[in-house]
């Protein structure tokens, strides 16, 4: 019975440490309707985030190798940093045609993904004032009682 760990088997060396940093954020790609996100944590955990005909996301690990990162989820992913760091390569593993629906199996296995980037708020969107109400510790006494309901609009 084969056995992989996730554990690096010895030190990384310095390029690959340095590597391996410059992929913390947030990664996306997407082919059709599929959208692939990656939140890499500095910590070698990663969310991996699938969305396509529903979704799936989860907590997953990932590890270093040279010139970027193997992220351990399913699919795995192989990631290699390009001479542009908003964007990289990816290799992901290919999955049986029986393990996933009919739109999935076509995603290309070789692609690019771009990291997000942090958008500034608007001016008065950022000058906002947080809710007064928000701050205690507790949630409003009628809360139980407004989950899940809609909220009323008034047309214009």
């Amino acid at each position: 019975m084969a056995y992989l760990s996730l554990k690096p088997c010895c030190e990384a060396d310095d390029e690959t440490k340095t590597a391996s940093d410059a992929f913390i954020g947030i990664w996306s790609s997407h082919y059709q309707q599929t959208f692939i996100y990656l939140i890499i944590q500095p910590d070698q955990k990663a969310v991996f985030a699938l969305l396509d005909q529903g979704y799936s996301f989860g907590e997953v690990p990932w590890v270093q190798a040279k010139n970027g990162i193997i992220v351990h989820g399913f699919p795995m992913l192989r990631l290699w940093k390009t001479n542009q760091p908003n964007r990289c390569k990816v290799r992901m593993q290919a999955v049986p045609p029986e393990a996933t629906n009919n739109t999935f199996v076509k995603f290309p296995l070789n692609y690019y993904m771009t990291r997000q980037e942090q958008f500034p708020l608007p001016a008065a969107l950022a000058e906002q004032k947080i809710p007064e109400d928000w701050l205690g510790s507790d949630p409003p006494s009628d809360f139980d009682r407004m989950v899940g309901k809609p909220r009323e609009v008034n047309p214009n």
